[in-house]
């Protein structure tokens, strides 16, 4: 009998937690949803994960990527990669690694990055409920290319950004999102 009621009372104790878990990611995911509905955002990206190829498995032989990176998982911490959402405004940097399908007219160093400001078109918010999970989608045209953006950013606050180019292979990438803070300018400088 004594067991009976020991075995009870964990059974209990792992329910309550169970349910006290739940209950903190239905709140953290309340939270995400908010920021990304009502607020201007960036998401700082520390991992791109670029789409396997013969191109990026001979990169990542030849030693040549950064500390603690491989063909499908690079490490761009400290790269200023950034997806900003200001307004009706999206800015975007991030360092491209993949296969480029067709090449600019002129390339220069801005080429190299997928980089652009402005406004996009059918920049859609669905929330799922089951998950959790606020994704967002938009296109934007930056000169001949076009993006198309997915955005998926969890309770926890982890984003992923997939990327796909009108030019190049898509690519991924994860990181953080948080709410964009204005920088105070001193009057006096």
């Amino acid at each position: 009998m004594k067991i009976l009621i020991q075995l009870t009372v964990v059974l209990l104790l792992f329910a309550s937690c169970k349910t006290g878990d739940s209950v903190a990611k239905a709140e953290a995911a309340k939270q995400t949803k908010a920021l990304v509905e009502n607020s201007d955002y960036e998401i700082t990206l520390d991992w791109a994960r670029p789409l396997q190829s013969a191109e990026m498995v001979s990169l990542g032989n030849s030693n040549l990527l950064p500390f603690e990176s491989r063909s499908g998982r690079i490490n761009i911490v400290g790269s200023s990669s950034h997806v900003t959402k200001k307004g009706d405004s999206v800015s975007v940097y991030l360092p491209y690694f993949g296969t480029r399908q067709m090449a600019p007219k002129f390339i220069n160093n801005n080429d190299v990055a997928i980089q652009f400001d402005g406004i996009p078109k059918d920049y859609k918010l669905t929330y799922n409920e089951k998950k959790g999970i606020s994704e967002v989608n938009f296109k934007i045209k930056e000169g001949s290319e076009k993006y198309n953006v997915y955005l998926a950013i969890t309770p926890a606050k982890r984003a992923t950004v997939r990327v796909y180019s009108s030019q190049r292979t898509m690519i991924s990438y994860t990181g953080l999102i948080d709410a964009l803070v204005e920088e105070e300018v001193d009057p006096g400088l």
